[in-house]
């Protein structure tokens, strides 16, 4: 299409040279129309002898491309077969304004030529504004111009013109010095052309720039991408053309640091129906109808990189649409470390490779890896998130299916001791598919399929979703809730994982009421019922099971737990007393027996609100602006009674997560190894109902009520005590309010010490404390206590400080006992300058005498490539990890987040995550 475009100027240049060019300097029929008020006819002035006269206005054909001889290659011949049609386009109606460019005047003269076509000529600064009828306006500023008319009977064109359709009327024109010729139609985005000098057919868009540069925006893009050349061609409304070129998208255009230089670069702007990589028409997914859209097709021939000036690469031919320069890549990520060798992560659009255009709300991408130690591996994930349906108001179905798996030839390194591992197999992966929805109005599904090779997969290779995500179960669970009433049901399955603990319910139903009031509110009530058949199913891989409740049971389960309170408003103090009672019944127990258990109690909640502004309260020291002391004390006494005891009773209902459980069983029967004296073997004692390290105890300690399984006798009271300090902070007029120093504090008291608390009569003394400094330095600390010889204790202290510029400061102290943890944690984030950016972090525990992870990474952000080095040590899995990467800015922009360092998504060590 583009040779024949070429084919049809060519034609065009030919006819205007056979037409012949005006007689230079040749006097007019008549003294000139339209001259400068105040010049004397003949047009000469006293004061033109002390300037230099003004250079004669060449022909048109002189500002025409030269013709190339026949036969040169990758040109048209411009000789025409006999009988040929030549197609030429059609004009448009345009409305044209002429207006200063400068704060001076500038001058007009108006000359008629004796083929009929009256020539203009400004000089001086000249702006030229051409609009036409589909609403295509075009801006032309010049220095000096010469503008054809031809076929319009006008003498005077200072005030402007209206040029009609095909065929009436044409308009050219000769443009010189610093010339920028804008256009921006209603549906395409804005171009911006600058030049020496240029030559534009208005009426067929056409144009002939000399050192000139082409600026055009993709929506995706943050700055435009610029294409130069000796000499630039527009050959239509369509098509570019540049000879001697090169193209950038530099923030810097004026020394772009990437740039690829052409002897031959085209571009092509137009509406088509959009084609993948490999040529297939795109096609509605839904209604397998072709795709039409916008396509800005740049190809250079003959392209050679640069990066900094230096030729980096030959490319013969190189094909990019602006508005999708990657095509189906989406992004990638490079790294070298022990666990997994030098590898390369590579994400793909798997409806743009299958030429598939997606609903709204739907991803389908493609992974493709190499890890040099472990192998190929190959994935996919589908997410969606479909619109929602304006007339339901629904919540709309979303979801996402993950597929990923390898052969792995390498060894895993998980750190730590943890005893004998299962065998690794050699073919190993996932698949999960996730899914939510509302089906009604008030009616939810969210179910979970998920699939994990062997036990170590996750861990290896997913470190991040293994620590933080959700747990990979296998369930479904439907819910039904109208304001405080909800019903669901449960089905749940142990799907391939014999090394988690985990209850299988083969269903579970559960019905909840939440504050519901009567008799004028003078009662509140709530209950949860809930019944299912439960086979509790332990880890048989290890890590086994710790807890003596954690066995292998297959029972029925009916429960009905209900709370009555009276709240009553005594002046400033808020009172609720309150009875509970839990009625459950087990159609098997730990030793085999049905049983039915009752558990009750009685209580009640206080809480007191207090505050106090001292309005006199000013420091520029402290940035005070008056102080506000809120203050709420709350308490909370409940004792409750049970016939069977939770130990009694198998743990259907878990307390942890899987990675918090799995690390909790592998750690306890070693406490001995690693912590000296009696706490070690104290440690190891978790899980003995009786230990105060058991898990189900401390939450009974705790006084929490939810879980029906861990339920037992108790009598405790419960107080605390939330304080704010506030004040104003800001420029006069825009002061905000902010909390200066918060803390919050607690602590239990167990009347019944020898049965609840071991002995001690207090337990759990508590605070959290933040002071912000400023509105971007704080200092922190928070903390927790068992006062007894053996008790728990933990807390943290530290100071943080961020900036706009990205410098962030953050040090930390943080001890944990008894098992001799006292560990550092550092991490700095600093703008060296505008372009360097540095990142360090460390965590030393000089409790153990070891350095638990370091990293150092430095950026350098230039205005067309980012430059990243950085190096990783992970001391528990004597993991070493360098990474290095140069990455177009370009590229970052088209997919932010998608090129890094680490592997896309960010899952740690060499591993994916969602």
């Amino acid at each position: 299409m583009v040779r024949g475009r070429v084919t049809f100027w060519m034609a065009v240049v030919v006819a205007a040279a056979l037409r012949g060019p005006a007689p230079a300097q040749s006097p007019p029929p008549a003294p000139p129309v339209g001259a400068v008020a105040g010049r004397p006819v003949g047009g000469v002035l006293p004061t033109d002898t002390r300037f230099s006269p003004a250079p004669a206005v060449p022909p048109r054909t002189a500002f025409q491309p030269t013709r190339q001889p026949p036969g040169v290659p990758d040109e048209p011949d411009f000789t025409l077969p006999d009988g040929s049609v030549v197609p030429i386009p059609q004009g448009k109606s345009q409305q044209f304004r002429f207006t200063r460019r400068y704060g001076t005047p500038n001058t007009l003269e108006s000359q008629l030529l004796p083929d009929g076509t009256r020539r203009f000529v400004f000089s001086g600064g000249v702006i030229v504004n051409a609009v036409t009828e589909t609403g295509q306006e075009t801006e032309f500023a010049t220095d000096d111009a010469v503008v054809w008319v031809r076929g319009l009977a006008i003498d005077n064109i200072a005030n402007g013109f209206q040029a009609a359709g095909p065929g009436k009327t044409e308009v050219e024109a000769y443009l010189s010095g610093n010339v920028v010729v804008r256009t921006k139609s209603q549906e395409g985005q804005l171009q911006t052309l600058r030049a020496s000098e240029v030559y534009y057919d208005m009426q067929r868009e056409r144009a002939v720039a000399l050192a000139a540069s082409l600026e055009f925006k993709p929506d995706q893009l943050p700055q435009p991408i610029r294409m130069r050349g000796r000499e630039l061609l527009r050959l239509d409304t369509e098509n570019w053309e540049a000879l001697g070129a090169s193209f950038d998208g530099s923030y810097l255009p004026s020394d772009p640091g990437l740039r690829i230089d052409a002897r031959r670069v085209t571009l092509s702007i137009r509406q088509v129906q959009l084609r993948n990589v490999f040529g297939i028409p795109y096609r509605n997914l839904l209604t397998g109808e072709p795709v039409q859209g916008e396509e800005q097709m740049l190809t250079a021939y003959g392209a050679v990189p640069k990066v900094a000036g230096v030729p980096v690469f030959y490319l013969p031919r190189v094909r990019a649409d602006a508005t999708d320069p990657l095509g189906p890549f989406i992004g990638f990520s490079v790294g070298q470390s022990r666990m997994f060798g030098p590898s390369v992560y590579t994400t793909w659009d798997m409806f743009d490779l299958l030429a598939l255009k997606p609903p709204p709300g739907q991803k389908w991408r493609l992974n493709a890896d190499y890890m040099g130690y472990r192998g190929a591996a190959l994935g996919t994930d589908y997410q969606y998130n479909l619109p929602a349906d304006p007339l339901t108001g629904l919540q709309p179905p979303a979801g996402l299916v993950k597929l990923y798996g390898l052969r792995d030839h390498g060894t895993d390194i998980l750190g730590g001791n943890r005893g004998p591992e299962p065998a690794q197999p050699d073919y190993r992966g996932r698949a999960d598919w996730r899914h939510q929805q509302e089906i009604i109005q008030g009616l939810y599904y969210q179910g979970q399929v998920a699939y994990l090779s062997d036990k170590n997969f996750l861990e290896e290779f997913y470190k991040q979703e293994f620590d933080t995500e959700p747990n990979h179960e296998t369930f479904a669970h439907l819910k039904y809730q109208q304001r405080n009433l909800a019903v669901s049901g449960l089905f749940e399955y142990r799907l391939n994982r014999p090394w988690v603990s985990e209850t299988q319910w083969l269903p579970r139903a559960d019905g909840y009421a939440i504050g519901q009031t009567f008799l004028n509110d003078l009662f509140v009530y709530s209950g949860h019922a809930s019944g299912g058949y439960a086979e509790a199913r332990p880890s048989t891989i290890n890590p086994t099971a710790v807890l003596s409740t954690d066995r292998n049971v297959n029972t029925g389960r009916f429960d009905l737990m209900q709370e009555l309170s009276v709240p009553l408003g005594l002046g400033p103090v808020k009172l609720a007393p309150y009875g509970t009672v839990d009625l459950a019944a087990y159609t098997e127990d730990l030793n085999g027996n049905s049983v039915g258990r009752v558990w009750g109690g009685a209580g009640t909640r206080a809480s007191l609100p207090l505050s106090r502004l001292y309005e006199n309260v000013a420091s520029d020291l402290f940035n005070l602006r008056g102080l506000n002391h809120k203050m709420v004390f709350g308490a909370n006494y409940l004792y409750a009674k049970t016939n069977v005891p939770f130990s009694q009773l198998p743990l259907l209902d878990r307390l942890n997560d899987d990675a918090t459980d799995q690390s909790w069983r592998n750690i306890t029967p070693m406490q001995p190894m690693f912590v000296a004296g009696p706490n070690g073997p104290l440690l190891a004692t978790g899980g003995d109902p009786t230990s105060q390290f058991n898990p189900q105890r401390y939450l009974i300690r705790r006084g929490y009520t939810s879980r029906a399984d861990t339920l037992d006798d108790i009598n405790v009271l419960q107080g605390d005590l939330r304080q704010r300090f506030q004040t104003k902070r800001g420029y006069p007029g825009a002061e905000h309010t902010v909390d200066v120093f918060t803390l919050d504090t607690s602590v239990s008291y167990f009347p019944e010490s020898g049965r609840d608390n071991f002995g001690k009569p207090f337990g759990f003394l508590e605070y959290d404390a933040l002071w912000n400094v400023g509105d971007r330095t704080a200092l922190f600390s928070s903390g927790w206590f068992e006062p007894y010889d053996t008790g728990s204790r933990y807390y943290t202290i530290g100071a943080s400080l961020n900036r706009t510029d990205r410098t962030n400061f953050v040090v930390s102290y943080r001890q944990t006992d008894p098992i001799n943890s006292r560990a550092v944690t550092g991490s700095v984030g600093y703008q060296l300058s505008p372009r360097y950016f540095t990142s360090v972090s460390a965590s030393y525990d000089f409790g153990i005498s070891q350095a638990l992870s370091n990293s150092f990474f430095l950026t350098r952000t230039g205005t067309d490539l980012t430059v990243t080095v950085g190096v990783t040590y992970n001391s528990l899995q004597n993991n070493l990890g360098v990474q290095f990467m140069v990455m177009p800015n370009l590229l970052t922009a088209l997919a932010p987040g998608r090129f890094t360092g680490t592997p896309v998504g960010g899952g740690g060590a060499g591993g994916r995550s969602w």
